[in-house]
């Protein structure tokens, strides 16, 4: 059976009955208890000062802590923490630009787990490898979050996010997956933003051939407008980690907030947390704790009125797509995209190799020795 063990209380009241009662050095009976003689000093203090008061562990925390952060601005913390979900280092960069001297990182976190609000991390922070563009809308990135039930429906919000400054273009909540109503939310921020040089979004977004890539209606919208489409390789979320991290926010800070019992409450939240709290007072680590719109600017390139259409240069050898995506040349059937049904694809013959294009972009490029009579490339 185990050895059982005396409370520390009970030996030190042995170790005072030692000196008190029979009448042992205190030398010889810090030997005996194996404790130093300013320990057995220190017990007898304590006994000869309040003898009826248990020889317990005392607290060691000071008894006056004059550098002890004020109550107002420890209320001021959690208030900005119960408002906005925020962690230490955005709570003291939102309360800086309030005018308030807030203590470091490290106090406002000890603030946060003293009153319960944050537990201690056990994991250490996972390395990441991060890339941004040099300059606003240079490149979006968007995709689609979801599906949440709102009013008895599914509904699949579509956000757009500029990937230098982070700002966030759009935040719309969208009733179907579908292409069409994608790009119409695009639209909408086109009008209102300018036209960035490029989008990145998953291959929701693109066709479903996964060799040879083509253009998907979606893509075939943006090459008219002069926007390079670029699409992530399947389940490899990570192309576009920026937006999904703000979707790990969203559901940290936004929906257990969010209102759902219409569609109009739903799409108001999303609109005020865009223009009120995330683009304009969030602090954001990777901008020096600076709110998005600090480093946004809209683009210098306005939308059109409407989609242009594809012009060729004259005396261009074109093309017209078949209904299943492709266009015959050389005896040959060449696959270009669905997206791009009953449109005119510009073909360019370099002797070794034959390209491909719609509009400006290159969609296509096949060697000679690959073309080969009523096969599909």
């Amino acid at each position: 059976m185990p050895w059982e063990v005396a409370p520390v209380s009970e030996l030190r009241l042995a170790f005072i009955h030692q000196v008190a009662t029979l009448h042992s050095s205190v030398a010889d009976a810090c030997r005996k208890f194996g404790v130093s003689r300013k320990t057995g000093y220190k017990w007898l203090g304590r006994y000869r000062a309040a003898p009826d008061r248990p020889l317990s562990d005392q607290s060691r925390r000071p008894k006056h802590s004059p550098r002890r952060t004020q109550a107002e601005l420890e209320a001021s913390i959690l208030d900005v923490r119960r408002e906005f979900g925020w962690g230490p280092r955005k709570i003291r960069a939102f309360l800086r630009t309030k005018g308030l001297t807030v203590p470091s990182i490290r106090t406002v976190g000890n603030i946060l787990r003293r009153c319960g609000c944050i537990e201690p991390r056990t994991d250490p922070p996972a390395a990441v490898q991060a890339f941004e563009r040099s300059a606003p809308n240079e490149l979006w990135q968007c995709d689609h979050k979801g599906p949440l039930e709102v009013a008895r429906q599914k509904v699949h919000p579509l956000t757009v996010l500029d990937d230098h400054s982070r700002f966030l273009v759009a935040l719309t909540p969208c009733l179907d997956l579908t292409m069409c109503t994608a790009f119409a939310v695009l639209w909408e921020a086109f009008g209102e933003f300018g036209l960035p040089d490029s989008i990145l979004c998953d291959n929701a977004f693109g066709t479903s051939y996964s060799t040879p890539k083509t253009i998907s209606w979606f893509d075939a919208q943006l090459i008219r407008l002069g926007i390079t489409p670029i699409h992530g390789r399947p389940y490899h979320p990570q192309t576009q980690g920026k937006v999904e991290r703000l979707h790990g926010t969203f559901e940290r800070e936004l929906w257990p907030a969010i209102r759902r019992d219409s569609l109009d409450h739903f799409a108001a939240d999303l609109t005020r947390f865009r223009r009120q709290v995330y683009n304009t007072q969030r602090p954001h680590e990777a901008l020096g704790d600076q709110p998005p719109l600090s480093r946004y600017r809209p683009s210098s390139r306005p939308r059109p009125a409407q989609v242009p259409p594809v012009e060729y240069p004259a005396g261009s050898t074109l093309r017209i797509v078949a209904r299943g995506g492709d266009i015959s040349y050389a005896g040959c059937r060449i696959l270009v995209g669905a997206g791009l049904v009953k449109q005119a694809v510009r073909i360019e013959d370099h002797g070794h190799e034959i390209r491909c294009f719609y509009a400006w972009k290159q969609i296509r490029c096949l060697a000679k020795d690959q073309l080969h009579r009523d096969n599909m490339l």
